[in-house]
C-alpha cells in the first residue's frame, strides 16, 4: 500500500447520525465554534495550560489515526505508513499538507522530516478570535503529527512549529524529531506533550473495534460520491511503465504506420488499439474489431474480404467483408498469430497493395484502411517453425507496443478497480457501490495471472455478493483470499512448524471472512466440525485466533 493510494470514499463512511473510518467514529466541527473553544480556554486556563491541552488533544487523534491505519492496510514499506500521516491531514480539512523532507531509521529508531502547511484551519481559528500571534500557534496540528510519528516509530517523536501563518508567515513549517535527536530547543516544549501512556490506550481501542468491525460493515451506508467521476476512456494511470505505453500510442495515433501490439491475454491491448484509433485522423470512421482465432479458417477469409453470390455453398447473396467495412477507419485484427499462410497472404496484400480481393471476384476493390493487430504469441518464434511469414511480421511491426501485465504495474491496480467499479455501478444498477479500504492489499498481493480482464470478472463477482453496494474481502474469489493467506504466511521456513504455518493460514482465511466460520471453513475445504477442532487443538476460541 502506497500513501497516495488513500481515498477518502473508501475510507470514511457516513450515514444518518453516524460518520466512522472503519469502526472509530467522527464527529464534524465548525472552525468558528473551535475558535471560540480556544478563545475560552486561553481566558479561563491560561495560555500555556491551554496549549498544553490542545497539544494532548492532537497528540491523541494523532495516534488514532496511526492505528487506525496499521489496522486497515499491510504497509510493506513503513515510510508509506508515514507518509499517509500528513495524507490523511489533508484528507480532513485541516489544510494542504506537503512533505518536504523525510529520514526514518526504523532499526535505530531516528527520525527526521519537515512538513509545510498552506491554508492552516487551526491559525484560522487563531486569527478570526484571537487576532494576529507573536508565536507559532497551531497546537493542535503539531500534537497530531507527533502523535502519529511516535505511534509509527514506537518512540517518541516531537514536532515544533518553526513558521506559523497566525504569525504572519505565508505558510507554517514543522520540523519533527525522534527525542534523542532534538538539540536543546526541545526543553521548551516538551512539557506540552501528554506523558501518559496514550499507545496503549490506543492499541486496547484497536482491539475493540477490530472484533467490531465485520459488524460494523454489514450496516454502513456509502458515502455520497464528492465529485462527478463521469465515464473517462481511461483509468488513472499512476505506473511509468504504462504512461510511457500511452505516450508511444498517443504519437503513433497521428500517424497511418501499422501497429502490433503484443502482451498477455487480458492486458487491455484492444483499449490501447481503441485509444490509437480515437485519437487518429481516422476517429470519425469505423472501428472494425476482428477476433482471428475465434473463427475457423474456412469462415475468416469470408468474414474478412466478403464475398460474392454463388461462390460457394449458402453464398445466397454478395456479402461486403469486415476490411471494406473499415474503409476510412481502422480495422483491428486481434490474436493475428492464429490465421492460417493462406490468410496471412491476403493481409500482407492489404498492407502492401490497399487492396482486397472478394471471394468469388477476380477484379481487386482498393480499400483505405489502416491495421493493427494484437497476438499474446511469440511471432518471431513462429516465424522461425514457419507458422508465420516474416514478411507479414515485418510490415504489421511497423511500430510495436507491448502491453506489460498488471503484475509488473501494480500502482494501477487500484485506480483500474475503481474504475471498473464505477462502471460496475451502471451495468449492475447498484447506486452506491464501492471498494472498501480492507480490499486494498487483497487486490494488490494478487499475481493477476488473466490481468485486466481478470480483476474486471473478479470486481463484478464482488459487487454481485456485496452487502449494501460495499465489496469487502469475503466477496472476492477464494483464489485472491488463497494467495494473500499465502503471502502472509511467507518466512523463514526453517523457524515455522506446520503447526504455526496451519495456524497462520486459518487465522488469516478467518480475518477474509470477516470471522464468519461456515465461510471460513468452506475456503479451507473442511467442514465446520474440524474447524471448530483446530481451533482448539492450536490455541484457542474465536477471539483468539483473531488476534
Amino acid at each position: 500500500m502506497q500513501a497516495d493510494f488513500l481515498n477518502l470514499n473508501e475510507l470514511f463512511d457516513i450515514s444518518e447520525g453516524y460518520i466512522h473510518v472503519h469502526g472509530r467514529r467522527l464527529v464534524l466541527h465548525a472552525t468558528h465554534a473551535f475558535a471560540q473553544f480556544r478563545k475560552d480556554l486561553i481566558d479561563m486556563a491560561g495560555k500555556d495550560r491551554a496549549r498544553r491541552m490542545l497539544t494532548r488533544f492532537g497528540f491523541f487523534w494523532g495516534q488514532a489515526d496511526a492505528a487506525t491505519m496499521k489496522r486497515i492496510f499491510q504497509w510493506k514499506d513503513k515510510m508509506e505508513w508515514i507518509k499517509a500521516g500528513p495524507k490523511l491531514h489533508t484528507m480532513s480539512g485541516v489544510g494542504r499538507v506537503s512533505v518536504k523532507s523525510l529520514a526514518v531509521d526504523f532499526d535505530a529508531k531516528t527520525f527526521d522530516m519537515q512538513v509545510y502547511l498552506h491554508n492552516s484551519c487551526e491559525a484560522e481559528e487563531h486569527l478570526s478570535i484571537i487576532g494576529r500571534a507573536n508565536r507559532p500557534s497551531c497546537w493542535k496540528l503539531a500534537g497530531y503529527m507527533s502523535g502519529y510519528a511516535s505511534y509509527c516509530l514506537g518512540k517518541s517523536v516531537y514536532f515544533i512549529e518553526e513558521r506559523c501563518e497566525a504569525s504572519g508567515d505565508g505558510y507554517c513549517v514543522f520540523v519533527g524529531k525522534d527525542a534523542d535527536s532534538w538539540d536543546e530547543r526541545l526543553k521548551e516544549h516538551l512539557p506540552f506533550f501528554e506523558a501518559e501512556d496514550i499507545k496503549g490506550s490506543v492499541e486496547r481501542l484497536t482491539q475493540e473495534l477490530r472484533h467490531k468491525t465485520h459488524e460494523l460493515a454489514r450496516h454502513r451506508r456509502e458515502l455520497e460520491l464528492i465529485h462527478d467521476a463521469g465515464d473517462p476512456f481511461f483509468a488513472e494511470v499512476k505506473s511509468a511503465s504504462y504512461r510511457r505505453i500511452m505516450q508511444l500510442a498517443s504519437r503513433v495515433a497521428q500517424f497511418d504506420s501499422s501497429v502490433l501490439i503484443t502482451g498477455e491475454t487480458g492486458v487491455g491491448k484492444e483499449v490501447v488499439a481503441r485509444y490509437i484509433h480515437r485519437h487518429s485522423h481516422r476517429a470519425k470512421g469505423p472501428f472494425v474489431v476482428v477476433n482471428c482465432g475465434a473463427l475457423p479458417e474456412t469462415l475468416l477469409e469470408s468474414e474478412l474480404f466478403g464475398h460474392k453470390a454463388g461462390s460457394f455453398t449458402g453464398a445466397t447473396r454478395d456479402r461486403t467483408g469486415l476490411v471494406e467495412q473499415a474503409n476510412h477507419g481502422t480495422i483491428f485484427l486481434d490474436e493475428i498469430g492464429d490465421i492460417s499462410q493462406n490468410t496471412q497472404l491476403k493481409i500482407l496484400r492489404v498492407l502492401q497493395e490497399k487492396e482486397i480481393t472478394r471471394v468469388g471476384e477476380g477484379e481487386p476493390l482498393k480499400i483505405d484502411v489502416r491495421v493493427i493487430a494484437a497476438t499474446n504469441r511469440d511471432l518471431p518464434k513462429a516465424v522461425a517453425e514457419e507458422k508465420f511469414r516474416e514478411d507479414l511480421l515485418f510490415r504489421l511491426r511497423v511500430i510495436e507496443i507491448e502491453v506489460p501485465p498488471l503484475r509488473e504495474r501494480t500502482e494501477d491496480i487500484l485506480p483500474l478497480a475503481r474504475y471498473l467499479i464505477d462502471r460496475l455501478t451502471k451495468k449492475l444498477n447498484i447506486p452506491k457501490l464501492r471498494i472498501d479500504a480492507t480490499c486494498v492489499d487483497y487486490l494488490q498481493v494478487y499475481h493477476w495471472p488473466g490481468n485486466v480482464r481478470e480483476l474486471d470478472n473478479a470486481l463484478e463477482r464482488a459487487s454481485v455478493l456485496s452487502q449494501d453496494g460495499i465489496v469487502l474481502p469475503e466477496n472476492l474469489p477464494p483464489e485472491i483470499m488463497h494467495a494473500v493467506a499465502s503471502h502472509a504466511a511467507v518466512g523463514d521456513p526453517l523457524s515455522r512448524t506446520l503447526t504455526d504455518v496451519e495456524r497462520d493460514h486459518i487465522q488469516t482465511v478467518l480475518k477474509c471472512t470477516g470471522g464468519n466460520r461456515s465461510k471460513a471453513a468452506k475456503a479451507l475445504g473442511i467442514s465446520t466440525s474440524t474447524l471448530w477442532r483446530k481451533l482448539k487443538e492450536i490455541g484457542g476460541d474465536k477471539d483468539t485466533i483473531m488476534e
